[in-house]
């Protein structure tokens, strides 16, 4: 059999599905001419049509590299081509079978957690590989210190990319909207311990009630520590005018941030709620009231003295239960997404004279960490 035809052989052999005769015409030529670039590119095709594209994509790559003939050049440039297609089909095909699933439409959000510097380079190939893009933008998208948003779409394809970045050892999350939004939020007021029973009540502002101006309405929700699975924390800033003098000594109005208000979350997975309280609004002499540390004993405790008295409490009540406190720097890169984030009702009791994308940060970062179990 001439060398030279090899390649027509083979294809032809597997244009008629006979594998058998491809493998031992191949076999035959490896045996006598293992090096010779006809049999690598027979090699390549027979690779190729029996699902073993990666080894097919090396010898077309080092065909590329080390032969100067036009003809198998331009064979190895076909074989490329075709891997990269049928590459794209699949590719496609995958998030349109994820999309069509239930809640496939939904908007949503893929994020993928830090990586150590000492895996950034593996990391950037691979995420290059599963997104399709030039391994330098895809360096930029991996992060070293804080969790960071790669793609907002439909929850389906976000899965989709979601489960290859798993797959590729790359700590990825998904979640959407329409799940964030199912999740109960309760406004605290205080809570207060049962004296017969030890029992911990949440007593809670009802929210629809306070969109009717009707603040008297409460409900009492009643929990057991080991109920907690995450307590969140964050500072949500609260912005006004202020007043300034700028370089000609004139007076200036701009609006800058005025004070920060600390929130925290208890999530309730059993009972599907969320337990959300803030310092500019949690009754601190009512209920429990736990033993402030004071700067000066002759002075009435600050709020922040008394907000952190609580908060230690709670820790202390739940050793168990991680907290999360990391808001901030999720908050200034999510806020790069308004229009997505306008999307969602952020849940947050806080009077503001406008409204602020930092509340709906802390909706999306709370609900994130309550539907991952981060």
């Amino acid at each position: 059999m001439d060398l030279q035809n090899l390649v027509s052989i083979i294809d032809r052999q597997l244009g008629s599905k006979d594998l058998v005769a491809a493998a031992n015409t191949l076999k035959q030529f490896r045996e006598t001419n293992p090096n010779a670039p006809e049999v690598q590119i027979a090699s390549a095709n027979f690779y190729k049509a029996t699902g073993k594209a990666e080894q097919a994509e090396t010898i077309y790559r080092d065909i590329l590299k080390s032969s100067t003939q036009p003809g198998l050049l331009a064979q190895a440039r076909k074989g490329l081509q075709e891997i990269n297609d049928a590459n794209l089909r699949q590719h496609k095909q995958g998030i349109a079978r994820a999309i069509a699933q239930v809640g496939g439409e939904d908007m949503g959000f893929l994020a993928i957690h830090p990586i150590a510097q000492d895996r950034k380079l593996e990391a950037a190939e691979k995420l290059a590989g599963i997104f399709r893009i030039d391994a330098y933008t895809a360096k930029t998208q991996i992060p070293s210190r804080n969790l960071k948003v790669l793609r907002i779409g439909r929850l389906g394809e976000m899965q989709f990319y979601g489960e290859k970045l798993i797959a590729a050892e790359m700590p990825a999350l998904w979640t959407s909207l329409k799940a964030i939004a199912a999740i109960d939020v309760h406004t605290v007021s205080y809570f207060e311990l049962n004296p017969h029973t030890g029992e911990i009540l949440a007593v809670c502002t009802d929210r629809s009630s306070l969109e009717h101006s009707d603040r008297t309405a409460i409900q009492k929700i009643s929990f057991d520590w080991s109920e907690v699975s995450q307590h969140v924390h964050g500072l949500l800033p609260t912005f006004g005018e202020i007043v300034t003098v700028d370089a000609k000594h004139q007076l200036t109005r701009k609006e800058d941030v005025l004070d920060l208000v600390h929130i925290c979350d208890l999530h309730l997975p059993s009972k599907n709620c969320i337990l959300r309280f803030h310092d500019d609004l949690y009754q601190f002499d009512r209920g429990v009231q736990p033993q402030v540390a004071q700067m000066l004993e002759h002075i009435a405790p600050s709020v922040r003295e008394r907000w952190s008295s609580l908060i230690a409490w709670l820790t202390k009540s739940m050793p168990q239960t991680v907290g999360k406190d990391d808001f901030t720097a999720f908050a200034e890169m999510f806020l790069a997404y308004p229009d997505f984030l306008k999307e969602l009702d952020h849940k947050v009791d806080l009077f503001r004279t406008k409204e602020s994308l930092w509340d709906n940060c802390f909706q999306i970062y709370s609900g994130m960490i309550f539907n991952c179990n981060l």
